[in-house]
């Protein structure tokens, strides 16, 4: 593990595995609450594919320090530009990226267009079209889970240092346990992905969610990418519904949209191979004409591509 500094004082906590000379870097952004660990199953896959890879801690997660920057998905895609200028500063990139993950590749993309041309492929999985919301869905169960997480969300927004007391009492076993800031060796791997949020204060988490929750669909972005786009959805996800990611696609000429079965918001944890295997396309120079079985167009999507205030 190494520690990238930021000017806010942040320090990020970075994972490199392969050699610098390797013909492509793999950077792969993880989603909210988790860690790195996240792609533990990915990386020696990916390396086998000859590619290096890159992997850190999003602000405020696991090893990774808060700073003094506001959260927002601004500030997370500009930490992303500075671990790439740091980690990758030349040769191709092959960017993939989880829910928040994905996002934040998405923002990037918009906020810093010089690494456009050096993107090879853009593999985005379970990347919402707009903002997170509490509510994915219809019927009795959701609105039962809807207003659960707008409860949870409420507590978060209102009563954060009420939750912070409660938290710190919490056994280490829980997700939600808050722990002070730990020092990692040089060499350590990172916390598990259950022990992601154990740094990262309630009201923090409450600001990062509804800066999530307030973003405008905006795919103009990435459709300068065309063909090195592609997106992943699960057919079961509850937090970010197929249906979400199909709209998105609608909106880009050129990228491909895959919905695998029977996968959920888990999808990159408990399909490490089918992931990998698109992350290994970014390498191929057939990778912007090719199409993959179950991959559908996005102009087969029956949704129109509309831009501004989006509900689920």
């Amino acid at each position: 593990m190494r520690s990238i500094r930021l000017p806010d004082g942040a320090r990020l906590a970075t994972y490199i595995d392969g050699p610098a000379q390797a013909p492509a870097t793999a950077v792969l952004v993880h989603g909210l609450s988790v860690t790195a660990a996240l792609w533990r199953s990915h990386v020696p896959l990916v390396l086998l594919e000859g590619m290096r890879v890159v992997r850190y801690d999003q602000r405020a997660h696991g090893y990774s320090t808060r700073g003094a920057a506001a959260l927002s998905l601004d500030q997370l895609a500009d930490d992303l530009a500075r671990v790439l200028e740091t980690t990758a500063p030349r040769g191709p990139l092959v960017l993939a990226g989880h829910s928040m993950g994905a996002m934040t590749l998405m923002r990037l993309v918009a906020r810093h267009p010089h690494f456009a041309p050096r993107i090879r492929g853009l593999v985005l999985i379970s990347l919402p079209y707009g903002g997170i919301s509490t509510r994915t869905g219809t019927g009795p169960a959701q609105s039962l889970l809807t207003l659960g997480r707008n409860l949870l969300e409420s507590a978060c927004t209102h009563a954060p240092y009420l939750l912070d007391a409660v938290r710190r009492r919490l056994p280490t076993t829980s997700r939600w346990a808050l722990r002070p800031e730990t020092h990692p060796a040089s060499g350590a791997l990172p916390l598990p992905c259950r022990q992601g949020l154990h740094t990262m204060a309630t009201g923090d988490i409450a600001a990062l969610w509804h800066d999530l929750a307030n973003q405008q669909p905006d795919p103009g972005p990435l459709q300068q990418l065309g063909g090195r786009v592609h997106l992943l959805a699960g057919s079961l996800d509850a937090h970010i519904p197929p249906e979400q990611t199909g709209r998105l696609a609608a909106c880009l000429p050129g990228a491909r949209l895959e919905t695998v079965a029977d996968a959920t918001h888990a999808l990159p944890l408990r399909h490490a191979q089918l992931v990998t295997d698109r992350i290994s396309r970014g390498t191929s120079p057939l990778f912007s004409s090719d199409r993959s079985p179950g991959a559908t167009p996005p102009h087969a999507s029956a949704q129109p591509c509309r831009t501004g205030p989006t509900t689920p």
